[in-house]
């Protein structure tokens, strides 16, 4: 959905609108959904795919308990194959894990909630799929979101956010022939999940604060957007990701994000030979900008990019952290120079609920709701059932 960095997101959705907000809190109207979330686990290993896992007990295994000790699960001709203490044992199609330690190769050891689908992709690979439920998922979710040593009523926003953002993939039940593309990732794909080493007392505290409120628009989950700083005023979501606007995300003035390091401006000095390799030309020049100083348009050499496209293309060639921010200006460069030079504010795309913002806001007293209605007005906080 969106890109992030934990805590200043560099990427980062059924509220009220302000002057409406209590009453969604004094009576909040249901909506009744699934619970159930299919959730790709090892997804951020992008090309290295994974062809072994290390399991440790004790564990159930098709509901057959496993003792103390560790098992090796590989794929070996589209079936796969359980190694460790004992006879090895083959098996045709999923196997469903619950508890045990997880672990890919030179990876961290990981435990989940919920059961793990184990299933073979491709004759030597491995797919691993954790089936949570909405609520034990966020547990894991909040905190590779948002820093939990921030306010409370800050972390209840993000948990809210997240909530509403994976309404869409809510499952009946687990079930082993979900197609491909009907699961999340674990990754910035989507949303970052560690399972339960990354549950904190606070965001937990965050998660069941809120439980079940997600924010809808005209009865249906909200794009519900976020970054990690957005400068001083968010942007309208049709100038950076195109329409059509919705009219909750139109962009609204933010005071609190000041302390974020990001804050700015801050210059950077780009080399030609990165922006080339990067964008195919280092001839960049910004012909239209959105009224916070967003570049809407680029001539790059011969070609016409969107700001948010350039933005990403450095991103992804270069490191999210040569240019944190989609907000910029550049600098003519001088005769003879090697370089160009940007001037940037924030961290991310700009569009949304503004994390250091919603800091700042909770700092002063707000609570979540308050916060949610000034970043998203028109929105509405909606309990599911």
């Amino acid at each position: 959905m969106r890109r992030r960095q934990f805590g200043a997101g560099l990427l980062g959705s059924l509220g009220a609108v302000a002057g409406s907000i209590s009453q969604a809190e004094a009576s909040p109207q249901p909506v009744r959904l699934h619970r159930w979330l299919a959730v790709e686990l090892f997804s951020r290993w992008g090309r290295d795919p994974l062809t072994q896992l290390q399991v440790t007990g004790p564990f159930y295994l098709q509901q057959q308990p496993f003792p103390r000790g560790t098992w090796q699960i590989q794929v070996h001709n589209h079936q796969l194959v359980l190694t460790g203490p004992g006879q090895s044992r083959r098996y045709w199609g999923s196997l469903w894990l619950e508890g045990g330690e997880l672990r890919s190769p030179g990876g961290a050891a990981r435990r989940y909630r919920g059961r793990v689908q184990i299933r073979p992709q491709g004759p030597e690979q491995l797919q691993l799929i954790n089936w949570v439920e909405l609520e034990d998922y966020l547990l894991a979710l909040v905190p590779g979101e948002m820093p939990t040593d921030w306010p409370a009523a800050a972390l209840q926003a993000q948990a809210i956010l997240a909530r509403t953002l994976v309404v869409p993939h809510l499952q009946p039940r687990p079930r082993a022939d979900l197609p491909q593309g009907f699961h999340l990732r674990d990754s910035t794909a989507n949303q970052v999940y560690g399972g339960l080493i990354y549950e904190t007392p606070a965001t937990t505290a965050a998660v069941r604060a809120t439980q079940g409120q997600i924010l809808t628009h005209a009865g249906k989950p909200i794009a519900a957007l976020f970054h990690s700083t957005c400068g001083g005023h968010t942007s309208a979501n049709q100038d950076i990701f195109g329409p059509p606007p919705q009219p909750y995300l139109q962009g609204v003035a933010c005071e609190g994000c000041q302390p974020s390091p990001f804050y700015g401006p801050h210059r950077v000095r780009i080399p030609f030979e990165d922006l080339e390799q990067a964008l195919g030309s280092s001839d960049l020049e910004v012909l239209q900008a959105d009224p916070q100083g967003r570049p809407l348009r680029l001539r790059v050499g011969s070609r016409l990019l969107t700001g948010q496209e350039v933005w990403l293309r450095l991103g992804q060639t270069l490191g999210w952290g040569i240019l944190p921010s989609n907000r910029f200006t550049l600098e003519p460069p001088s005769a003879g120079s090697r370089y160009l030079v940007f001037t940037y504010r924030g961290a991310g795309h700009g569009v949304g609920l503004c994390q250091w913002g919603a800091r700042g806001m909770a700092e002063q007293g707000y609570s979540a709701q308050h916060i949610l209605s000034h970043y998203l007005p028109g929105s509405q906080l909606t309990l599911l059932s």
